[in-house]
């Protein structure tokens, strides 16, 4: 089966330059932002069950290490800016870890590991360097996500979330993104979904787009394709997925735990 998965995500922002050894206590700057959350998958074949799609690339990911109770607790810090050729050059600092190389991976070890990036979604390396060119992008906004895992390639998690750190960026220099066939939408309030859980239907071939909008926040994931998109009150997530084979494709809102929507494809 050959997968092409892409995902644009939108969260709060970490902005700062760092080096590779550690990053400045006060150089850590959260700035919210407002905009569209974007997943697009496209597959080829056949359904494949969930624990089949949890393989990335040949790692298999665990249970997060839940860190909360450290006094001193990994930090990592993301600079991201566009390279004008449809690709974006990251800086990425990391403090109080220290980084390995992901391959081959090895059992976990306390205060090592490595860095996982993720583009619109998407896993594109597993590095222990601090800088990374990301190249063959669409033109428009993209997510960038860099995430603090263990040798074993699970998550260094505090308070129930990823060490991470996020930036959105304008790419230009790129290939033109595609635009959607027809749209969706839901809204949950309260945590109610607005009109209970929506089945959606579409032909194959379509490029399908569902917007979610949520007054709480979580992530809402996208079963089979393994997909999670965070989405916050007032930054609503867009699922973009091209829909080559029919089947019928279930979202959740993770956190929550309650079904979103149906995706019927015939």
């Amino acid at each position: 089966m050959n997968t092409a998965l892409v995902l644009a995500v939108t969260a709060v922002l970490t902005a700062c330059g760092s080096d590779a050894t550690g990053v400045e206590e006060g150089s850590f700057q959260s700035t919210s932002t407002t905009t569209e959350v974007v997943v697009a998958v496209e597959m080829d074949g056949h359904e494949m069950a969930d624990e089949e799609m949890a393989d990335h690339g040949g790692h298999q990911h665990g249970q997060p290490i839940d860190l909360t109770g450290l006094s001193v607790r990994p930090e990592v810090s993301l600079l991201a800016e566009p390279d004008g050729s449809g690709g974006i050059m990251l800086d990425i600092g990391v403090r109080d870890l220290e980084l390995v190389p992901a391959d081959p991976p090895t059992s976990h070890h306390p205060g090592q590991g490595h860095v996982h990036v993720l583009v619109d979604g998407s896993s594109v390396a597993m590095i222990a360097d601090t800088n990374y060119h990301v190249t063959s992008l669409t033109d428009g906004s993209h997510t960038v996500m860099v995430t603090l895992s263990s040798n074993d390639h699970r998550d260094y998690n505090v308070d129930g979330s990823a060490i991470s750190a996020m930036a959105m960026v304008e790419v230009t220099g790129g290939a033109p993104a595609a635009q959607p066939d027809v749209r969706f939408e839901v809204g949950v309030e309260d945590g109610t979904i607005l009109g209970g859980v929506h089945r959606f239907e579409a032909s194959v071939g379509n490029l399908v787009e569902v917007t979610v909008r949520s007054d709480i926040a979580d992530d809402v994931h996208l079963h089979v394709y393994d997909l999670k998109v965070p989405v916050r009150e007032g930054t609503p997530a867009v699922l973009l997925v091209e829909v080559d084979i029919p089947g019928v494709f279930e979202a959740e809102l993770h956190g929550a735990g309650f079904k979103l929507f149906e995706l019927a494809v015939s």
